[in-house]
């Protein structure tokens, strides 16, 4: 059986301190960085380790959350993938046996399937050396490590003229070192993202593979030339998407539902057979099954929406539980708030939330009524099946079952117009 590969993932100096010649490794697409997506598909390998030699690439690319199990390498003064082979130099002297693959980190779109081709053509043809090339030569290479580091012993003092990697390959050919060549199947995958030009076009790439993997598992996209779906995202079987939609991070959307047109979610949690409709704004957020959102809804972080509830149009909502069956269904912000099932919230409800110095909670129990145009000064609460007027400013609790009026006295001051007029 043969052993785990090496993985071995570098990216290019920047000369002279021209940090704007290359784009930063950090920079994301569909919600994955480049270096993201490279170490990814090295990891479908399933190496012993996975090697990463960044030169210039950034800067914090060993603390990302992200790269997990990544062993970031002291790089050389050498540029290109010779100076990340002599930075790994001490790592591959351990592993003679076994079979290293080498890849830019800004080759984005390349999958882990062509790595996979790639390697078992190597193995398969018992060469020491296996060359990627597309439309033209790639910079990924698959390598057996004993004849790798035997050439590199040949080579030293290594060069710095950019040539280095000829030179080595010449070295292995002289020693009469089988190479060989891969091509790989889709030409797009050539293309190293380093300008934002590159950005775009890998973007629409990973876009449409995103959208065929979503169709394939009975996800409806309406119009695929305007949905942006990121790469984390995860859509159940039925549900449909409208044009215009964008949906990014680690959003998951449960079977059969519909998210309408200009629906934005970022990092959001959505149940079974929910309608979120048009221009609905929901961030780090929870919808349960069957409620509704929107149309012009915003749901800030933290806000949980339970099962068969009704948020409507221009609603805000953040740090707040929405009970079941309850509903806000116009021009109301409810912030820090804990509302109950079967609860009415009259249009321009506003929970005081914030006083000038701390945020404090507004709880309203199940059942409870409030009118239109209310404000509920925090901290409050609003028992269950109470009833607040129309209108009213309500500063303490209001007991189950009790009505609350709270608003100022009407006064009416008759023939007031005809006398102002006449002033």
């Amino acid at each position: 059986m043969k052993r785990s590969p090496l993985a071995l993932v570098w990216a290019d100096r920047i000369e002279g301190g021209r940090k704007s010649a290359l784009l930063s490794l950090h920079h994301r697409l569909l919600g994955k960085s480049i270096l993201e997506l490279a170490v990814e598909a090295a990891r479908n390998l399933h190496p012993a380790d996975i090697l990463a030699a960044i030169d210039g690439g950034g800067g914090d690319e060993e603390n990302s959350p992200s790269l997990p199990g990544v062993c970031f390498l002291t790089t050389q003064k050498t540029p290109g993938p010779l100076g990340a082979i002599l930075s790994a130099e001490d790592a591959l002297s351990g592993n003679r046996t076994a079979d290293l693959i080498v890849l830019d980190a800004r080759l984005s779109l390349l999958g882990a399937r062509s790595l996979r081709s790639l390697l078992a053509a190597h193995r398969r043809s018992g060469n020491a050396l296996t060359l990627a090339e597309s439309l033209g030569p790639l910079p990924v290479q698959a390598f057996r490590v004993a004849d790798l580091l035997e050439a590199l012993d040949t080579l030293k003092p290594v060069p710095r003229d950019g040539r280095g990697m000829d030179r080595l390959i010449e070295r292995m050919a002289e020693r009469g070192r089988k190479i060989g060549t891969y091509r790989l199947r889709h030409p797009e995958e050539s293309l190293s993202v380093r300008t934002p030009a590159g950005v775009s076009t890998a973007i629409m790439f990973l876009r449409e593979r995103k959208i065929s993997q979503l169709e394939s598992r009975g996800v409806i996209v309406l119009d695929p030339s305007t949905t942006w779906v990121d790469l984390d995202a995860r859509i159940g079987k039925g549900t449909v998407l409208y044009p215009s939609v964008v949906i990014e991070g680690r959003t998951r959307i449960g079977t059969e539902c519909r998210i309408y047109p200009f629906v934005h979610l970022i990092d959001a949690w959505v149940g079974g057979r929910v309608k979120i409709l048009s221009s609905t704004v929901i961030e780090k957020s929870r919808i349960e099954s069957d409620a509704q959102v929107g149309p012009f809804a915003r749901l800030r972080p933290d806000t949980l929406v339970r099962s068969r509830a009704k948020v409507g149009n221009f609603v805000e909502m953040k740090n707040t539980v929405f009970g079941k069956h309850s509903k806000a269904g116009h021009l109301s912000y409810l912030g820090d708030a804990v509302v109950g099932e079967g609860v009415n919230i009259g249009a321009g409800t506003i929970t005081c939330n914030y006083d000038g110095f701390r945020k404090s909670t507004t709880r309203i129990d199940g059942g409870a009524f409030i009118g239109s145009g209310t404000e509920l000064v925090a901290p409050v609460r609003i028992g269950r099946d109470a009833y607040i007027g129309a209108g009213s400013v309500i500063t303490k609790n209001v007991p189950p079952e009790a009505l609350a009026v709270a608003r100022g006295r009407q006064v009416e001051r008759p023939g007031w117009v005809r006398r102002r007029r006449k002033k």
